[in-house]
C-alpha cells in the first residue's frame, strides 16, 4: 500500500478504538467517580456497550452475506478469518466497560486495559490484512520463460549475432518508450525510440511523433546489473483496500540469451505505486537513456 494509505488506515484504527473502546471506558470511569449518578452511568454504559456490540455483529453479518455470494472460493478462507477478527472486536466494548467498572485496583485495571487496547489494535491490523486479501484489489507482475524463436519472431530487428538482447517498452499515458539493447563480447549498443501522441481536440486527427537515437557507449556494469535483475526477477504481488481508475505506468521487458537459447519476458504493470523490484529495474533501464525515474524519456543523448 501507499504511505498515504497506511497513514489513513492508522488513523482509521485509532478512530475505531475511540468508538468501540474509549467511549465504554469513559462511561465506566464516570460510573466509578460519580456517586450521585453512579447507577445512571452504569446503565448507560452497559446499554451503549451492548449497542456497539450489536452494531458490529449486524454490520459483519451484512458484509459476510454479500461477500460469500460475490467472492470466489479461494478468497473465502480470508473472509472467514476476517469474520473471526471482527467477532473478537465485538467483545471489546463490553469487556472494556466491565474492566473499568470491576472492583479491581487501579494498577490492575490499568494493566488489563493497556493489554486490551494493544490487543484491539493488533486485531484491527490483522483484520485490515485479511480484508485486503478477501475483498481488496490485487496488483501483480508476471514472469514468463519462452523459447528464443518467440523473441526473434516478435522482434525481428534484434541482432541474432549478439550474446544477449534486451527489449524494453515503457508506457505512461500517451507516451511510449522502447529500447533495444544488444550485448556483444566487446561492446554494448542501444537503439531507442520514443513514440509521443500529440492529442488534439478532435480525436480522429491525433498525430504521433517519433524520436530515435543510437548509442554504443553504454556502461557495462549497469547493463550487467539489468541482466541480473531480469534473470532473477520474481513476480511481485500487492494488495490494497482501494482501487482507482487512473492509468498506471507499465513496462514489458524481454531478455533473450543466445547462448542458452532462452527468453525471459516480464509484464510489469503499476510501476508507479507498487512492485519495488520492478520499479528498480525500470529505473536502471531508464538511466541508460537520460536518468529519468519512471516516466518515459524523450529520447537518449548521443
Amino acid at each position: 500500500m501507499e504511505p498515504t494509505d497506511a497513514l489513513f488506515m492508522t488513523i482509521a484504527k485509532i478512530i475505531l478504538i475511540i468508538i468501540f473502546s474509549i467511549i465504554p471506558f469513559l462511561l465506566g470511569v464516570f460510573a466509578n467517580i460519580s456517586i450521585k449518578h453512579h447507577r445512571a452511568f452504569l446503565i448507560t454504559g452497559r446499554i451503549v456497550s451492548i449497542l456497539l456490540t450489536i452494531f458490529i455483529i449486524i454490520s459483519l453479518s451484512i458484509s459476510v452475506i454479500f461477500a460469500i455470494n460475490e467472492q470466489d472460493s479461494t478468497q473465502r478462507p480470508y473472509i472467514f478469518a476476517w469474520c473471526i477478527c471482527w467477532l473478537l472486536i465485538a467483545i471489546f466494548p463490553l469487556s472494556t466497560f466491565d474492566l473499568t467498572t470491576s472492583p479491581k485496583t487501579k494498577k490492575q485495571k490499568t494493566c488489563y486495559l493497556t493489554i486490551s487496547f494493544i490487543t484491539f489494535f493488533l486485531i484491527l491490523s490483522g483484520s485490515e490484512f485479511l480484508y485486503n486479501r478477501a475483498f481488496g484489489y490485487v496488483f501483480h507482475t508476471e514472469r514468463f520463460e519462452l523459447s528464443i524463436n518467440d523473441f526473434y519472431s516478435n522482434h525481428p530487428e534484434a541482432d541474432k549475432n549478439s550474446d544477449i538482447n534486451i527489449f524494453a517498452s515503457i508506457q505512461n499515458g500517451e507516451d511510449e518508450f522502447t529500447a533495444n539493447i544488444s550485448v556483444y563480447k566487446d561492446s554494448i549498443t542501444l537503439k531507442a525510440t520514443e513514440l509521443r501522441y500529440i492529442s488534439s481536440e478532435i480525436i480522429s486527427s491525433e498525430k504521433s511523433k517519433k524520436d530515435s537515437c543510437y548509442r554504443n557507449d553504454l556502461p557495462r556494469d549497469l547493463v550487467q546489473d539489468i541482466i541480473e535483475e531480469i534473470t532473477y526477477y520474481q513476480p511481485e504481488i500487492e494488495y490494497t483496500w482501494v482501487g482507482d481508475l487512473c492509468f498506471h505506468p507499465f513496462a514489458f521487458v524481454e531478455l533473450a540469451n543466445n547462448k542458452n537459447a532462452t527468453t525471459i519476458k516480464l509484464h510489469l504493470p503499476d510501476i508507479d505505486e507498487f512492485h519495488p523490484n520492478a520499479q528498480r529495474l525500470v529505473k536502471k533501464i531508464n538511466s541508460l537513456v537520460n536518468d529519468s525515474i519512471i516516466d518515459p524519456t524523450k529520447g537518449c543523448s548521443n
